[in-house]
């Protein structure tokens, strides 16, 4: 007991009106420090208003300021309040993350993500028996194959470690992807012809690994090996992504089946690049890139003439600069439950002829190609649909420079496109189809009678109607039934019909 004057006051009333006292003596210095305030922040919002601020500024003045007000109010409460014992450094703390899998240690974000991608697949006997030497619509002439296989996404776990620093998000991205079928080793690694055999190994794609800086004021910057920037959005909303698409070499599965790729877009590729994308301003952003360099292939092979054996297309193995790439996209909501998505991309890249090369140019000759797209995507509540097509000169066909220049060092032209449609029902069960077809457009010399056979590849087409169902968040179940084509030049053709049914565990 303590006395005053006459009354005896308990010690734990005394340390209560202590206590009151102190927060009383906070909520006056915050009170007063947010009157002084009111100045200094309204001339931040005129500055930042007149542009004299960028945005970054802007956000570190103002949080520089609440700082500054909030410390009288702790001084004054910490005088007054009872020790505390000394807080854990922030760097110390483990703590889960709000979305997928992962834990922020200290102030860096770990996250890993990936998927299992296995289908059931059936690909009847072919049809028709013309050769044609890149066309991807064949198979057995004389059985149907069975495989079970991964569809256009092999299996894979990617981690993804990103901080704040400065003002600034860092992060860096390793992807590692796997097929389940054995691969017999080549020119395209995983990519290769597949191999049936017992004690087979699968492929293993380390085809993802970069870094990225970026903020809101300034944009972002990547340095590394990722996809590349034309065509990526035709491959990434194609529906077969989640599925398999046509299952060329059903026989002897490589590490995945080819989606659409062929049969209305070239493949993007993961490339290693240096790509600034610009901040979204309403929507809009622009991307711009330099990539390592890839030559032009021959994908065809080679046929016998009147003068030997000779290749249908030219190697050119040499690069003095590096390819460009280039996109322009926009996202936006134009009503509720309306989402618009629009693109456009486009690439230039230089060959030269090296000492060896397959070609028919002299020495140090110069051939450039090109290629331009476009293309939309529109979500309509439950409706989806998208339309995409493309453009190029020495582009080839399938992948980047397949077939792209002739023999004779000519280019050849190059097109396609292709057309979708979804429509979900329960939210869960979604069907649809689409229809692409992928051009390449023969020169003179590739015509008979000259120096071709008329056996190159003119067209790959392929109709696909599809049924998916969302099981779990992870699990997905996708059915396909897939018919591919594919024309020569003189006009001959082959086909193919397959039956797909599948899963996707994805996290």
């Amino acid at each position: 007991m303590t006395r005053t004057g006459d009354v005896a006051v308990p010690r734990p009333m005394r340390r209560e009106a202590t206590n009151v006292m102190a927060a009383g003596l906070a909520f006056v210095s915050l009170f007063t420090g947010a009157a002084r305030a009111d100045t200094t922040d309204q001339l931040l919002d005129q500055l930042k208003a007149k542009g004299i601020l960028t945005k970054g500024e802007y956000r570190k003045l103002k949080a520089r300021h609440a700082a500054e007000i909030a410390a009288p109010a702790r001084t004054a409460a910490a005088s007054h309040a009872p020790a505390q014992p000394a807080a854990t450094p922030s760097d110390r703390f483990i703590t889960r993350l709000d979305k997928g899998i992962g834990a922020r240690v200290g102030a860096v974000d770990v996250r890993l993500s990936g998927q299992l991608a296995f289908f059931a697949t059936e690909q009847f006997k072919q049809a028709g028996t013309a050769s044609i030497a890149g066309g991807l619509g064949g198979g057995s002439l004389y059985n149907n194959s069975s495989a079970i296989r991964s569809g256009l996404l092999p299996s894979a776990l990617a981690l993804s470690l990103s901080t704040e620093q400065e003002g600034y998000k860092v992060s860096f991205s390793l992807g590692l992807y796997a097929g389940g079928n054995n691969i017999r080793v080549g020119l395209l690694n995983g990519n290769s012809s597949g191999a049936s055999v017992a004690l087979g190994t699968p492929g293993v794609d380390l085809r993802q690994v970069f870094g990225e800086i970026s903020s809101a004021d300034y944009g972002s910057l990547k340095v590394g090996r990722d996809l590349g920037l034309f065509a990526a959005d035709a491959i990434l909303n194609d529906f077969t992504l989640f599925g398999a698409g046509t299952i060329a070499a059903n026989a002897s599965p490589s590490n995945t089946s080819l989606g659409r790729i062929g049969f209305g877009y070239v493949y993007a590729d993961w490339i290693p690049q240096l790509t600034y994308t610009t901040p979204d301003f309403h929507g809009v952003t622009v991307s711009v890139g330099v990539f390592s360099p890839y030559q032009q292939f021959d994908n065809a092979g080679s046929y016998v003439s009147a003068s030997g054996v000779l290749p249908y297309s030219v190697v050119i193995t040499g690069h003095d600069q590096p390819g460009f790439q280039a996109r322009l996209k926009y996202v936006g909501e134009l009503a509720p439950g309306m989402k618009l998505t629009l693109w456009t991309s486009g690439l230039t890249q230089r060959h030269r002829v090296e000492s060896g090369d397959a070609v028919l140019l002299p020495r140090g000759a110069g051939v450039r190609s090109m290629a331009i797209d476009a293309g939309g995507r529109l979500d309509l509540g439950p409706v989806t649909l998208v339309g995409y097509g493309y453009k190029g000169v020495g582009l080839g066909t399938t992948g980047l420079y397949f077939d792209g220049v002739g023999y004779d060092g000519e280019r050849r032209k190059s097109s396609g496109y292709y057309a979708q449609a979804g429509y979900t029902i329960f939210e869960r069960l979604t069907f649809g189809g689409s229809y692409g077809v992928s051009y390449l457009d023969a020169n003179l010399a590739d015509y008979p009678g000259r120096l071709g056979d008329g056996a190159l590849v003119a067209s790959n087409a392929s109709t696909i109607g599809f049924v998916k169902y969302r099981f779990t968040d992870w699990v997905t179940f996708q059915s396909e039934f897939v018919r591919s084509v594919s024309h020569n030049l003189l006009g001959q053709g082959v086909r193919t019909n397959a039956l797909v049914a599948g899963t996707i565990f994805s996290f």
